[in-house]
């Protein structure tokens, strides 16, 4: 059987031990252009809240050539690659990273790589990491491994409470009339995943309603996997893992966190499905 390596990228959180054993592919992100992070630089979160605060943070996928580098010293060691990727609707990574894995199975014929778009990002993505590390070690092949990956996608949600509306109205993602409406009326709003895109799921009057709407989100089904998902409001994230009977929690990568703000927390759900028929209803 071939060995193969687990790969994912920036906009993909992982829990610990797990994230020491997937190669991350950087993404990027700078306040100018002048100083760009992500790779060999990379802020504090600390640092980092403390720029947004003041200034509009810019993003940017994957580095293509280091993505070839990476692929290629792991091909030329005989090892085959499983990438999952964040959406692709959120990101261009996905397109970056095929287009690379196309070039190098042209080079490499007796390799194989597989490209899956995770459809979410975050820690949901990771459950998907997560997963395929865990049918590795049990001897699952590559083949069998991203066959059942694709099929777990489907499988996963993220949802955030966001606090204010800034960011989200400074990346374009809400109107800054809506924000404002929100900010005066202490509306709350639950963002989530749906065809691989961020979209409003539910406005909530007041923190504690909308905590306690993810709390019944969390408990509308069984869970296979449930994690708790850090960004930079302590006091938010211990209310959220407080509601919840967490199985891990992550931080969410600077990346995500641009244009979400600091004053968010959330969760990460991979649904348990016991058939087939359970899965299609």
């Amino acid at each position: 059987m071939k060995e193969f390596l687990i790969f994912t990228d920036g906009d993909v959180d992982l829990p610990s031990p797990y994230d020491k054993e997937v190669i991350l592919l950087p993404q990027y992100y700078y306040f100018d252009e002048s100083m760009i992070y992500g790779d060999e630089r990379i802020l504090s979160r600390s640092e980092f809240f403390e720029q947004l605060r003041t200034r509009r943070a810019y993003t940017s996928g994957v580095n293509p050539a280091l993505v070839r580098e990476k692929f290629e010293n792991a091909l030329k060691n005989g090892k085959d690659i499983l990438c999952i990727t964040v959406s692709s609707g959120l990101s261009g990574s996905y397109d970056t990273i095929y287009m690379v894995a196309l070039y190098l199975k042209g080079k490499y014929p007796a390799r194989n790589i597989e490209v899956i778009d995770s459809l979410s990002a975050t820690l949901a993505s990771g459950f998907l990491c997560m997963d395929a590390l865990e049918m590795k070690k049990q001897g699952k092949t590559l083949q069998e491994t991203s066959e059942e990956i694709r099929k777990r996608v489907h499988r996963i949600d993220v949802y955030f409470v966001v606090d204010n509306f800034k960011y989200l109205v400074q990346g374009g993602r809400v109107s800054e009339a809506v924000g404002k409406i929100g900010d005066i009326l202490d509306i709350k709003l639950i963002l989530t995943m749906k065809d691989g895109r961020i979209e409003p799921y539910r406005k909530s009057r007041g923190m504690n309603h909308a905590l306690r709407n993810i709390k019944n989100i969390a408990q509308s089904k069984e869970t296979a996997r449930l994690g708790v998902i850090y960004v930079g409001n302590t006091d938010m994230f211990n209310k959220c893992k407080s509601l919840i009977s967490s199985d891990c929690e992550a931080d969410l990568n600077l990346i995500v966190s641009s244009h979400v703000g600091p004053d968010t927390t959330g969760i990460a759900i991979e649904w348990r499905v016991y058939s087939e028929s359970d899965e299609k209803a």
